[in-house]
């Protein structure tokens, strides 16, 4: 593994070896890339559990509690949330994934992240294990559904409106998720929250991956939420090589046959042509 920092255009050339001599490579991708789109992380300094606790605002019960107490709080969390996610755009690792995905040199990107900024920049094969922000689903049946930008925009603009009560809350998500168009049922952000099982489908489709892949690569996460974390254990134990792209070291770096300790968007910047 490589340790030392060096000139980007070092790691640069390596990568791009391995991208060469690989026929089975993968992306996974955390927080880190979408810090870089104005996303603020959730663990990192200044992200949004340093301004919402999580034994609050990541969960059911908290969220139900904060509803019933203080409606408010609720609001601007959830204003929060909505205005960075509208705000951002795909980056240049956004940008050169999808890029070689349409190459042909990645197979699939794996991501924790519920921004759909890989699916905006271009990728196709996009698994997205903690759901996604711009989708609800029903709780009933589980049918999905992609929500137009517009519709996020109105919600946004009504939650920044004061003051916000319990009946204003309620009258609003309604409004936002509807009832489902294949069995009426109630409808929900299609985004996994604390305690909350990954969806199934996706992390099939991710272990498979894993289990596959011959080079897997680690981008912008701290490779501390689980299940998520075990992928790239899963993907060295089964012989993949592993590219861990962070500027500070996680549990992944000892795995990794080459590290490269820069920020996602400002190393990927190095090989983006838009």
């Amino acid at each position: 593994m490589d340790s030392t920092p060096r000139d980007p255009a070092f790691y640069v050339e390596r990568l791009k070896g391995l991208l060469q001599s690989s026929s089975r490579a993968v992306a996974f991708t955390g927080a880190g890339v979408s810090e870089e789109s104005g996303i603020p992380t959730f663990r990192g300094k200044g992200g949004l559990w340093d301004r919402y606790p999580p034994s609050l605002y990541a969960n059911p019960a908290g969220l139900m509690l904060l509803f019933l107490v203080r409606p408010s709080w609720m609001a601007a969390f959830f204003s929060d949330i909505l205005d960075s996610l509208l705000r951002a755009k795909p980056n240049p690792c956004h940008r050169v994934i999808a890029q070689w995905e349409e190459e042909g040199f990645i197979k699939a990107v794996i991501t924790q992240n519920v921004d759909d900024l890989h699916s905006t920049a271009g990728s196709v094969n996009v698994y997205e294990l903690h759901g996604n922000a711009f989708r609800v689903r029903c709780v009933r049946c589980g049918d999905r559904e992609k929500l137009a930008r517009e519709r996020l925009l109105e919600t946004a603009k009504k939650l920044n409106e004061a003051p916000q009560s319990r009946r204003s809350l309620l009258r609003l998500f309604f409004d936002f998720g509807g009832s489902c168009r294949a069995c009426g049922g109630r409808r929900r952000p299609d985004v996994v929250l604390f305690g909350e099982g990954l969806p199934q489908e996706e992390w099939d489709r991710a272990l498979r991956l894993a289990t596959e892949a011959d080079l897997f690569m680690v981008i912008g996460t701290s490779s501390l939420v689980y299940p998520a974390a075990l992928l790239p254990r899963i993907a060295a134990e089964s012989d993949a090589r592993i590219v861990e792209i962070n500027p500070e070291p996680t549990p992944v770096s000892s795995l990794a046959a080459l590290r490269i300790p820069f920020p996602a968007g400002k190393f990927f910047s190095l090989f983006d042509v838009s």
